[in-house]
């Protein structure tokens, strides 16, 4: 009986689990500028990049970043698949090569969505790179995918990940 429970937590505590990869030892300033771009959304789900990089930024502050700067277009041409076309990504190339930050923040959203089924659990999946400015040098990346309880928020799930990835950089 004992092994039958064990297995069964077993299996819930993996079914919530979050996935990370990422850069080890790696530790930013978080008394820097910090120049935050939408990131790319690769999903079925409109403003999913913008969610991501609203979250990004909060997550960020809430671990010791001073000062984010982030992207803003008032366009409409991106708001289904913002920041995934290359006129799009331009743009904010030639905005962030402006900025005068120390790491720039960007990424892809792979999953941002409900599951289909009976509970609908919330799914996330999500890429995120710091990179040095103005070398464009890599000094981060990290990736990380959750899949949440029925009645989990998908925001609440997205911060999770976020929150996982980015949290050893500036801790």
């Amino acid at each position: 009986m004992r092994i039958i429970v064990s297995l069964l937590i077993a299996v819930l505590i993996a079914g919530c689990s979050t996935h990370i990869r990422r850069t080890e030892g790696v530790q930013l300033d978080a008394n820097a500028t910090w120049v935050l771009l939408p990131l790319v959304n690769r999903t079925a789900t409109p403003q999913a990049g913008l969610r991501a990089a609203a979250i990004t930024e909060a997550v960020l502050y809430q671990h010791g970043v001073k000062q984010v700067v982030s992207y803003t277009d008032n366009g409409d041409d991106g708001v289904l698949f913002e920041g995934s076309s290359a006129q799009s990504r331009e743009k904010m190339q030639q905005w962030a090569s402006k900025q005068s930050g120390r790491y720039l923040v960007s990424g892809v959203v792979h999953e941002w969505r409900y599951k289909t089924g009976v509970d609908g659990e919330p799914a996330v999946g999500v890429m995120i790179e710091v990179r040095e400015m103005p070398s464009g040098k890599i000094v981060y990346s990290g990736t990380g995918a959750r899949a949440g309880w029925a009645r989990q928020s998908l925001s609440e799930t997205g911060q999770r990940v976020i929150d996982k990835i980015l949290a050893p950089v500036v801790d």
